[in-house]
């Protein structure tokens, strides 16, 4: 009987042999793709950071001038402009490679806007960048240490706590609000928010011989809810001639206040009230915008004297000044001709009557310096 056996095989063949060193070799392969990226990466991080330093470093440059206009060899507002330059390779610098600086600077309303930007090949060729904007005041840095001054003086403090735009006369109601009748014998009374100065309300029917210094809550009858503003002022008469029989006192001329309001979003009709005392009349209007702020005129309606430029008319003068110095009457609490974009009460709007044939006055240099005395035409 033949007896066959059985030979255990051993060991790895040639395939599997190939297929292990094929896997060994892609992994391999894979590693050394990954350092590649990993070093690429790092540079382009460094340069990156280095790219941002630089331009950080030409902004600096710019906010660092010290006067706005020229003086010695300093550096000024004016020699801000656009510019490029290139940075060659060094060691302090990523040297393995260049940057290219921009500058771009353009022009705004007491500022300008810059952009600095900073370009460098990578270590594959490709361009990368980084831009850093900012805008450069035209204020000289040297001047900023002034906010950090030390205040000797007391903040001011609104009148009798409330807001400047409440008249003085006004009385303080204890809740928070104050009351004001434009004239001491009419019915009318206007309601003022102490914090905000603006009108809450306005009452029809308090009694004619309630003065404003009695004014309470239990006087204030038949009001109304309302948001408006106050606008202001006292108009005087100034004649220039001796009084004399024929020319008594420049005795105050009775007119009606009128308002003309412009622009979208007209408020009701404005409520004017004029109060006339010997020589001066005031005046006080209450104008409720429906989107919160009014444009518009001023303007006097003569009572029994006539505008005009004959000696026997009368002439309009407004009393209006550059408050700010800015070289014009561009704001609203200077008196312009036309208000613009009113969001807020507006006081001491005087006017100043003169004879038809003569100029409005002007002060002398000496005086506007400590007086708004300067007066324009604004009638006829």
């Amino acid at each position: 009987m033949r007896t066959s056996t059985r030979r255990i095989q051993r060991g790895i063949s040639l395939v599997e042999a190939l297929i292990a060193f094929l896997v060994l070799s892609l992994g391999t392969l894979g590693m050394s793709k990954l350092q590649s990226h990993l070093r690429l990466h790092s540079d382009i991080a460094r340069q990156r950071s280095e790219a941002v330093r630089i331009a950080q470093e030409d902004m600096e440059s710019l906010r660092s001038f010290t006067s706005t206009t020229t003086e010695m060899n300093e550096h000024s507002y004016g020699d801000i402009s656009s510019a490029s330059a290139t940075i060659a390779p060094s060691r302090e610098r990523s040297g393995n490679t260049s940057f290219h600086v921009e500058r771009s600077i353009s022009e705004g309303n007491g500022f300008r806007t810059a952009s600095v930007s900073v370009n460098w090949p990578d270590r594959l060729g490709h361009r990368q960048h980084v831009i850093l904007e900012s805008v450069i005041a035209g204020t000289p840095p040297r001047l900023s240490g002034a906010l950090t001054l030390v205040q000797h003086l007391k903040p001011m403090r609104p009148v009798w706590d409330r807001s400047p735009a409440i008249p003085a006369q006004a009385r303080n109601l204890g809740n928070g609000s104050s009351a004001f009748k434009p004239s001491e014998t009419g019915t009318l009374a206007f309601v003022f928010d102490n914090a905000s100065g603006l009108v809450t309300s306005r009452c029809d029917q308090v009694a004619a011989t309630v003065r404003n210094s009695e004014l309470d809550t239990a006087k204030l009858v038949d009001c109304t809810p309302m948001r408006g503003m106050l606008l202001s002022g006292i108009v005087r008469v100034s004649l220039d001639v001796p009084p004399d029989a024929a020319h008594p006192a420049d005795a105050a001329l009775l007119f009606d206040m009128n308002l003309t309001i412009t622009g979208a979003g007209k408020p009701e009709m404005p409520i004017c009230v004029t109060d006339a005392a010997t020589r001066v009349v005031a005046y006080h209007c209450v104008i409720a915008p429906v989107a919160g702020r009014w444009s518009g005129r001023s303007s006097l309606v003569p009572r029994g004297w006539t505008l005009g430029t004959a000696a026997t008319d009368r002439k309009v003068c407004r009393y209006s000044a550059d408050q700010d110095g800015s070289g014009a009457i561009d704001s609203n609490a200077e008196h312009p001709n036309e208000y613009k974009d009113v969001d807020r009460s507006l006081m001491q709007q005087n006017f100043l009557i003169v004879r038809g044939n003569q100029p409005c006055p002007v002060a002398s240099k000496g005086e506007a310096v400590f007086a708004d005395l300067t007066t324009v035409q604004h009638q006829p």
